[in-house]
């Protein structure tokens, strides 16, 4: 009765509590013993024995409890259990809000969920939405992973943890622990994202743990793929790295780093765009680096201490043992710089070196070797003494090769493949090198090629010391001055100096020489001389001359010396047996020298000696000086001549200017006894001269001290055989030309050409733009002028054959002027309607002169004159489509010209015969008109252009022909006394077709003459090869030339020819007189090794051959002949003969005269 009574008031106390919110589902409570009372908080059921919740799908049980109904709360106390869906919670004692339906958890919480189990001193249960929250330290388990954390909540519909509070996160079988302030769990995808100072820490089976941390780390238990974001570190030892985000793969043991990322430890460091780690059970095996790899060491033991070495690429590779740096690989584009640990006192040693790829291997935590592959290139700069900067700028090493191997231990570096060394001057190329940078020296096999300071050495095997620069060459060869050397073994013992053993030397390059010479013992000093001992000449293998001991001269360039390769030995039709440049070359310094020769002629007998002198100071100065003595036994004559040329720059705007030239006589300088070349011969001036000349900002000064001389002036008054049957000219004949023009001195300043629109008058006014095409000059000039002019003085009578005669007897009359000069001008150019160009032009002088025709002395007098010129441009354009002729341009250029300058009478006067006469005559650009001028001259230019197109190619003939005509036109012609008012009309045409041919015709012509061609010239030349034209005529014959045998000319065309030819004619008097002439010159390669050449001068009109030259070459590998022979009309007939070895012209049998040479047409 009163268990029925309980349980009766047990459902009316539930049946009156309140609905719980929405569609909340009642609260089903139930126990073995239920029991009431009433009290201040209203009415309370105190539940006893396996009490019973049920709220929905949520079972709560516990040993006993009590129900406070008017709060709606139910304390449950002693094995509380709750069962909520899947999840399962123990605690000791509960307090569950109806209202809220939250239960509070105390003492020994657990909640287990799906494998997955956490417990907390005390928790906050959400039932309506699965959600735990336990605080107080909490720890939990889920599979084989631990989880500890100062609070943490679960929600077990999502399957979500999150930790809160010195979170550490334990994975037992994969020794993972995560720590973090703050970390959220998704069991569902096992992924673990942790923040507020993460940290993933990773062991190893040696219990060796590596850390990571960031901002936020991410971890997947399931895939153990770890990621880290921002700020990543990982620290494992003593190797460390930080990037931007970095992602570990624990089962495929890699890990990538990315965003500036760089590893490194208490010696290395390396960085790149990407990192790769690939472990092997967590043990560190390499490190991938992708895009701008740097690897960078530095020693930092006491052995190791200032070693460093940077290695970069595209990408490298990282190897470790041990977790020890075993190797670096850097691929495409790498690059190593190496420096040693300093010695005491000197500088570090240092070396770069690029390739392919690039590997350095470490031992013991030290660089032990590297090895560059592919293109590799290096250079290394040994060590030198602290503060000597000059040898640490000259102490560089360069090599390349196919490989290169550095042993850092043995100091070594190996060159393998192509091998190219490169030390100062010095330079090696072989199949393999070894260079050991303690010792110095090199070690090369492999067809060695040692090059120092410009001499070549080969072999089979090689050793060089740089340091002493001494080297042994075994089975060797080199080459100096053109001479190949062979010897067992070669050996530099000195800086220039060279020990044969068994040598051979010739310059003949065929395996089997056609020639050498051979010794025992040779020493060679380089760049000056070679001394054999015992010497045998062979021609192949048969010993021809054998000599106790040889000196062999291979000095190059310029220096002093007996000039004795240089003795000649021949024979002339005139000057008979001779012996030619003898002498001595004196070349004391690198700014002049001296040279000194003569010769010896036996028919006269005469001998002659020749100076010549060459100096030179770069910017500053420069000039030569030559001279020449020459006596003629027979006759008892002495001639010499003088020539001189010197140049100097004073300053930056000064320079002075100075050319002597002087003869004893006129007869010396042509003369042919002392091989004298013909343009020497022919050049009948003698020029002296000293200008110095000052650029100022304002003005240019100019003064100039000139002498000219004309050796052959007096010719034409003197007599013309001397004291022979004929009569010379009359006494009181002048000749036409002065034998001495002077000028001492003649000084001038000239101003700047201005415009008038520039003047600052002017300037940003109204007539700056309309006068900026007006110019303004304006320039002065003193001058002092002498001349003296040959005159018939008188006869000299004289018993010829006991017949009375005479010749004539030459005097000299010497004229001297001065005079000062002005001149100022207004120029424009202008043009009308866009295609009349227009150039008007007024020009003022003013002179003093010394005298006047009147006797008057320091006569100042002035003029001025006008001009305008006209012009034009006109264009016919044509498409006649005539073959490969695709256009033809017909341009006219027409231009009139009209000169106007009025009568100054004061300027003239009348002579006793009524004849008006200048009173000023002019001299050396000193002169003045004052008769009235009014002229117009006129010109008419046409050219003829082609157009040429073949296939694709198209030719443009710009001149194909030209065609020139000009005239002047007197309006004054009545006032002058002329007949007409038009002069002649010169007229002249030239044809200049593509390659083979060109010609010219000029002609004069008078309108007004029964025969109206005056004169007529014309000129035509022609160019053959087998190869087609040639493209320019050969020079005219009139220097002396270099022997056949030192021409060398190239093997091209089978044969060439050129031919030229020249007419000119007209009227000198009464009847058309005329001259006609021609010129050949042939050249056949008959063969590579034979060659004839021929060249040959004709007077048509006298119908005989002038000079001719025959010459015929033969070469043979090393040797060459040359024979040529030489005729001239009135001279004399030589030949000359040669044979030698063309690269050592010390060795040659000749005969004959060097002078003329096989020259063409100009």
């Amino acid at each position: 009765m009163r268990a029925a009574a309980c349980l009766g008031l047990l459902v009316a106390l539930v049946g009156g509590v309140p609905p719980a919110r929405g569609e909340e589902p009642p609260l089903d409570i139930s126990a073995d013993n239920v029991s009431g009372s009433h009290g201040p908080e209203g009415d309370l059921v105190f539940l006893n024995g396996n009490v019973r919740m049920t709220r929905g799908r949520t079972v709560l049980t516990a040993e006993r409890g009590r129900y406070l109904r008017a709060k709606g709360m139910l304390f449950l106390d002693d094995h509380v259990e709750m069962v909520d869906s899947t999840a399962t919670v123990t605690c000791d004692h509960v307090a569950y809000s109806e209202l809220d339906d939250i239960l509070q958890l105390d003492g020994n919480v657990t909640i287990r969920d799906r494998d997955g189990t956490l417990r907390a001193p005390s928790a906050t249960y959400h039932r309506r939405t699965g959600r735990a929250d336990l605080y107080g330290g909490v720890s939990g388990t889920d599979r084989n992973q631990r989880l500890n954390a100062d609070r943490a909540t679960y929600d077990r519909d999502s399957l979500l943890v999150h930790a809160r509070g010195n979170v550490r996160g334990y994975d037992e079988e994969n020794k993972l622990e995560l720590l973090a302030q703050r970390v959220d769990f998704d069991r569902r995808t096992r992924e673990a994202v942790a923040t507020e100072n993460p940290e993933l820490r990773s062991t190893d089976a040696d219990g060796r743990v590596t850390q990571l941390r960031a901002l936020t780390l991410r971890l997947n238990t399931e895939t153990r793929v770890a990621e880290a974001t921002d700020s990543v570190v990982v620290v494992r030892d003593s190797l460390q790295g930080r990037a931007d985000y970095a992602l570990f793969d624990d089962r495929e043991n890699r890990g990538w780093l990315l965003g500036s990322p760089r590893l490194w430890d208490d010696q290395t460091t390396v960085s790149g765009d990407t990192l790769e780690v690939v472990t092997e059970k967590r043990v560190l095996q390499k490190v991938l680096v992708r895009g701008d790899a740097v690897l960078d060491y530095r020693g930092n033991r006491p052995e190791t201490l200032g070693e460093a070495t940077r290695l970069s690429g595209e990408r490298a590779e990282v190897y470790f043992t041990r977790e020890d740096i075993d190797s670096l690989v850097a691929l495409g584009g790498a690059r190593n710089q190496y420096t040693s640990p300093p010695r005491a006192g000197q500088t570090a040693e240092s070396n770069v070196a690029s390739g392919d790829t690039i590997t350095v291997f470490f031992k013991a935590r030290k660089v032990d070797r590297a090895r560059v592959e592919g293109r590799a290139v290096g250079e290394y700069h040994p060590a030198v003494e602290i503060g000597d900067t000059t040898a640490a700028r000259r102490e560089l090493i360069q090599y390349d090769a196919r490989r290169i191997e550095f042993e850092v231990p043995k100091s070594r570096i190996v060159l393998a493949g192509a091998s190219h060394l490169v030390y100062r001057d010095l330079e090696l190329r072989a199949r393999r090198v070894e260079y050991d940078v303690e010792a110095q020296t090199l070690v090369a096999d492999g067809d060695p090629h040692l090059t120092d300071r410009g001499d070549e050495v080969t072999g089979h095997l090689m050793t060089y010391d740089l340091g002493s620069r001494v080297g042994t060459i075994y089975q060797a060869e080199t080459a100096y001055e053109r001479g190949l050397y062979h010897g067992d073994r070669i050996r530099k013992v000195g800086e220039n100096e060279l020990d044969v053993m068994s040598g051979q030397y010739t310059t003949c390059s065929l395996t089997g020489p056609h020639y050498h010479f051979a010794a025992r013992w040779m020493k060679i000093y380089i760049k000056d001389k070679l001394v054999a001992k015992p010497v045998v000449f062979y021609i192949r293998n048969v010993p021809l001359l054998a000599l106790p001991f040889w000196v062999f001269p291979i000095k190059p360039g310029r220096h002093s010396g007996f000039l004795f390769p240089q003795f000649e030995f021949g024979f002339s039709n005139q000057a008979g047996q001779f012996l030619r440049n003898a002498g001595y070359y004196w070349a004391p310094n690198d700014y002049m020298d001296l040279t000194v020769a003569g010769d010896y002629y036996q028919a006269e007998p005469s001998w002659v000696l020749r100076g010549d002198g060459v100096y030179k100071l770069l910017y500053v100065l420069e000039g030569n000086l030559r001279g020449s003595f020459a006596r003629n036994e027979a006759r008892k004559s002495e001639d010499w001549d003088f020539t001189a040329d010197h140049s100097q720059q004073i300053s930056p705007r000064s320079r002075l200017v100075a050319r002597a030239s002087f003869v004893s006589s006129r007869s010396y300088n042509s003369s042919g006894l002392f091989g004298r070349s013909l343009s020497q011969r022919l050049n009948r001036f003698l020029t002296s001269s000293v200008a110095f000349s000052h650029s100022a900002d304002w003005a240019s000064f100019n003064a100039v001290v000139d002498r000219r001389q004309d050796l052959d002036a007096d010719a034409s008054i003197g007599d013309p055989d001397g004291e022979g049957p004929l009569q010379g000219p009359r006494p009181g004949t002048v000749a036409s030309l002065a034998n001495l023009t002077e000028t001492r001195p003649s000084l001038s300043i000239a101003f700047p050409t201005r415009t008038i629109g520039s003047l600052g008058l002017l300037e940003g006014g109204p007539f700056e733009k309309p006068l900026r095409s007006l110019y303004f000059s304006l320039s002065t000039r003193f001058e002092t002028f002498r001349q003296r002019q040959a005159y018939v003085a008188s006869y000299r009578d004289f018993l010829r054959d006991g017949t009375p005669d005479s010749t004539t007897i030459l005097g000299q009359q010497l004229t001297q002027r001065r005079a000062a000069r002005a001149d100022v001008a207004l120029s424009d150019a202008r043009r009308a309607f866009g295609w009349l160009n227009l150039a008007p032009r007024l020009s003022a002088s003013a002179v003093v002169f010394d005298f006047d025709e009147l006797g008057h002395q320091v006569v100042p007098t002035g003029t001025w004159s006008s001009s305008v010129t006209s012009s034009a441009t006109f264009y016919g354009n044509f498409r006649p489509r005539l073959g490969s002729i695709v256009g033809l341009r017909h341009v006219l250029f027409p231009s009139v010209s009209f000169n106007y300058s009025p009568d100054f009478p004061n300027l003239t006067y009348v002579d006793a015969q009524g004849i008006r006469r200048s009173r000023f005559n002019s001299f050396g650009g000193f002169g003045v008109s004052g008769f009235k001028n009014a002229s117009m001259t006129m010109s008419l230019d046409q050219r003829l252009q082609v157009k040429l197109k073949r296939g694709d190619q198209v030719q443009r003939l710009d001149n194909l022909l030209s065609w020139g005509t000009s005239a002047t036109y007197n309006f004054l012609y009545r006032e002058r006394g002329l007949a007409h008012p038009l002069s002649q009309i010169s007229s002249n045409i030239f044809v200049q077709p593509p390659r083979y041919l060109n010609a010219s015709v000029g002609w004069v012509t008078d309108i007004y003459s029964p025969r109206p061609l005056r004169s007529l010239s014309f000129s035509s030349g022609l160019n053959l090869a087998s190869g087609g034209a040639a493209i320019a005529a050969p020079a005219l014959p009139v220097e002396a030339s270099r022997p056949a045998s030192e021409e060398s000319p190239e093997f091209r065309d089978a044969w060439s020819l050129g031919l030229a030819y020249s007419y000119a004619g007209g009227y000198a008097g009464p009847t058309w007189s005329s001259r006609q002439t021609g010129n050949a010159v042939l050249h056949y390669q008959l063969s590579p090794g034979w060659a004839l050449d021929y060249s040959a001068s004709l007077d048509l009109t006298l119908r005989r051959v002038q000079t001719q030259r025959f010459s015929l070459i033969r070469e043979l590998h090393c040797w060459e002949a040359a024979f040529t022979r030489t005729f001239t009309v009135g001279g004399e007939a030589e030949y000359y003969f040669r044979l030698g070895i063309k690269d050592l012209k010390e060795v040659f049998v000749e005969r004959g005269t060097r002078v003329g040479s096989i020259g063409g047409i100009q």
